[in-house]
Order: structure tokens, then sequence, then C-alpha cells
């Protein structure tokens, strides 16, 4: 495998709705923030591992209304700690406040407390999770994911006529993500030729990879999944053309740490991942109203008021519908260009670099549009 056909991405947590700890941070309280008629409803963690991600998503919620609320909007914060079992009876209370919008919870498990203990009607939820978390009615997360870093450079490989691909992903990768997957290539017209797991403990990798010869044989790209201690010696293995000689490009995704763009062996990967040039628009007011530049998690909580702000500017204070969230033509903010999904899912279009000298180089804006 040619080194130049290897693609990857980013090991930031951009997209993946993880934060450093929040070790020394304060925790939250409940509180109201803004006077205006229209209730959004923040459900926010008091964990202390969460509590620089709660932090800077309620403050930069906070900057969005002050940006952008037009005196219609007021934010309604709710914390407490994840393991709490509050989450669906928080969302029931939102409810019959009258929320227009609900934003969070911050982990899967209360996610999956809401959907087993809510009903509808009740208002739509904007989720503070990544994309794999298991999806409910009317519950979208906010975050992307490495499945979704990997659909970009899948869009990449297939432009340019790599379209048979085979999936190398760590022995006991969710099932979900990786149908998700498979479905996500299928629509970006490439083929799944199969699937070769490997030993996330990295031994004896190359009789695991010696399993999918076959496999490798009928491919001309690859998508690697995983980001754990073995995955500098897969990149060593695969980009030496040991396994898989016709493998002219290959996706991995923000699961690979950063210090693998400095190997000899990751020179000319693909790199996906979500845009931040955006936050710079936010940066110099938040820096200002907080004394720190706006994380990642900061601007996610300046979207999330962001949507909430803009449906109700251009429809009026009933405009926060889950066909107003859905619109195809999706929300561009801070975050970059998004979407929210039907299904459930939301859709980040994201800007694809190369690794160059360990650096990354952009070979494909995120575009202006889906």
């Amino acid at each position: 495998m040619a080194c130049a056909g290897l693609a990857g991405c980013q090991a930031s947590n951009l997209g993946e709705g993880v934060s450093a700890s929040g070790s020394g941070v304060a925790a939250l309280g409940s509180s109201t923030y803004g006077g205006g008629p229209v209730l959004v409803t923040m459900l926010l963690p008091t964990d202390a591992a969460l509590r620089r991600k709660a932090a800077d998503i309620s403050d930069g919620a906070k900057l969005a209304l002050d940006d952008l609320g037009g005196g219609q909007l007021r934010i309604d914060f709710q914390a407490s700690a994840s393991t709490s079992g509050q989450a669906a009876s928080k969302v029931q209370a939102a409810s019959a406040a009258g929320a227009k919008l609900i934003i969070g919870p911050a982990t899967n498990e209360e996610v999956s407390r809401i959907i087993s203990g809510t009903s509808l009607p009740r208002p739509p939820i904007l989720a503070l999770v990544a994309n794999n978390s298991a999806g409910g009615t009317q519950i979208w997360p906010l975050y992307g994911d490495a499945i979704d870093s990997a659909l970009e450079g899948v869009g990449v490989a297939v432009a340019a006529k790599q379209k048979n691909i085979v999936v190398v992903h760590e022995a006991g990768f969710p099932a979900e993500n990786l149908l998700r997957l498979r479905e996500g290539i299928k629509l970006k017209g490439g083929n799944t030729i199969g699937f070769v797991p490997y030993p996330a403990s990295g031994i004896n990798l190359r009789a695991a990879f010696a399993k999918g010869q076959l496999v490798f044989a009928k491919a001309n790209t690859i998508v690697l999944l995983g980001g754990g201690k073995a995955i500098g010696e897969v990149i060593d293995i695969l980009a030496a053309g040991e396994f898989g000689q016709s493998i002219a490009t290959a996706i991995a995704t923000s699961l690979i740490p950063e210090e693998i763009y400095k190997r000899p062996s990751a020179q000319g990967l693909m790199v996906a991942i979500p845009s931040t040039s955006d936050v710079n628009v936010i940066a110099e007011r938040f820096k200002a109203k907080y004394g720190r530049a706006p994380s990642y998690d900061a601007a996610i909580g300046y979207d999330s008021i962001a949507i909430a702000a803009g449906l109700v500017r251009s429809g009026g204070p009933d405009a926060i519908t889950v066909e107003n969230l859905t619109s195809s033509q999706g929300f561009r903010a801070a975050t970059g260009l998004f979407r929210f999904r039907p299904d459930g899912r939301i859709e980040r279009r994201m800007i694809v670099h190369r690794i160059e000298n360990g650096s990354l180089k952009i070979i494909q804006e995120e575009g202006e549009g889906f």
C-alpha cells in the first residue's frame, strides 16, 4: 500500500463529545438566563469529570443568547449528576413548563432514560452526545463521531474511483456503528467488501490481517477504525504493503492520536475533521466575557441556542418544530455546517486534510451546503 494513499482522521476531541476533565471547575447550579417568552431548557451534568464541558456549554449558550436572542429567549439551566436518574423527570417538567426545545443531557445513559421514561408529545431534544448514541424519536445528537469522519473520507475515495472498501476495526467495535458505516458507504456510492477485526491489544496483528487476505485482495480502499495502543503498529503494517497490495487509499477516524501524524508511515494520510474556523467568529466576544478562549464544547453550546434563536427570529415563537429542525438545508454556525436527519442522526460536513511533514494540509473544504 502506497503511503500517499492512506487516510486518517485527527484525534482531537472535536466532534466526539468528549472533553478534558473538569477537575478544579465548580459544579453548575440550576439557574435562568434571559427574560424572553420562548423557553429553552438545558440539562447539564454536575459530574466532576464533565464540569469543564458543562461550564463551556453553558457559557457558549449565554453568549449566543446575548448575541442572537433579541429579547425572545430565556434559558432554564437544570444541573444534576448524570447518575441521578433525573433526566426523564426533568424532560417531563420542561415540557409541562412550556419549553420549546430541550438541550441535553450529556451522556448516552441519560438519553436512554429519556427514551424509556418519556413519551410524545414533548419538546424536541438536542442531546449533548455523539452520533453513536442510541437515538430516540425527536432526539438528535449535537456532536459528530468517528463514523462521520470516516464517511467524509469515503466520499473522497469514491470520487477518486476507489470504491471497493474493506473495513479494518478493533475487535469489539460496536456493531451498530459498523452497520451505520456500511450503510453510509453505500449511500456514498461505495461497496463494502468485508470486515477484518484486529485485537486491540496489538498482539498477533499480522495473524489477524492474514485471515483477511481474500478481502484485502478485492479492495482498493481501507476504512480503519480504532485509536488504541495498537493503532501505530497497525498503520505501520498496512503502509508497508504486507497486506492488500491493491489498496491505494485508507480512511481512519478521529480516534487516532495526533502523535501518529509524526510517524513516517502516516505521511500522506487523509484526515477528515470538523471545521473550527467558524469558532473564531465568537472567540473575541467569548474571551472578553469569560476570560478564556472558547472550546469546541463552548461552540456547541453557542450553536444550540443559535439554532433556536434563528428559528424564532424567522418564524416566530412556535417555529422550533421537528419539521424546521430537520430542514434538508441544515444550519451553518460556529461548529460548521450540519443538519439533523429524520432518522435521529446529525450529519456534519468536515474538512478533509492530507498529512504532510507531520501536519495537516487541506485538500477539500466542507462545502457551502448539502
